[in-house]
């Protein structure tokens, strides 16, 4: 299982990376933490250096952080469009509702596509195009009634 960064350890490897503070001049917890990632090692010196792996690693949590602001803002919009029972919408509405300065078509289909593999939601496709695709709640299956079968007598 990969290690997870946390947004303190994310905030000395920012500062690690801009220059702002040397790796000498981090807390011993911190400097474990980003060695355990493999954004730190030491040199031939024993000095402690910021690999290569550091950008990336600083990278994945950016867009996993914008990622899941991004779920949040969608779910909060859904609740609004998708209030009423039976309605259904595109990812252009939702898109337009959490604002498409703030976020990415592609940022918004993942929070879709998430919700859907979750079970809150269902996609469909009114056509063969694939700009039709709708989103609505996913619904419980309706259970099928006990029928009698009426015999002639």
């Amino acid at each position: 299982m990969a290690l997870k960064i946390q947004s303190s350890t994310a905030q000395t490897l920012q500062d690690l990376l801009d220059g702002k503070v040397s790796p000498a001049n981090i807390s011993a917890l911190q400097a474990v933490r980003l060695a355990k990632l493999g954004c730190l090692e030491a040199d031939d010196k024993s000095r402690l250096t910021v690999t290569a792996k550091a950008a990336r690693v600083l990278t994945r949590f950016n867009k996993r952080t914008a990622q899941k602001t991004c779920d949040d803002a969608v779910s909060a919009a859904l609740g609004v469009i998708l209030e009423e029972d039976g309605t259904c919408t595109q990812h252009r509405q939702v898109w337009v509702a959490v604002g498409q300065n703030e976020f990415s078509r592609s940022e918004v289909l993942t929070s879709l596509q998430s919700l859907r593999d979750e079970g809150v939601l269902r996609s469909f496709k009114s056509s063969t195009n694939n700009f039709q695709v709708f989103w609505a709640r996913a619904e419980d299956e309706a259970e099928a009634g006990d029928f009698e079968v009426n015999t002639p007598e």
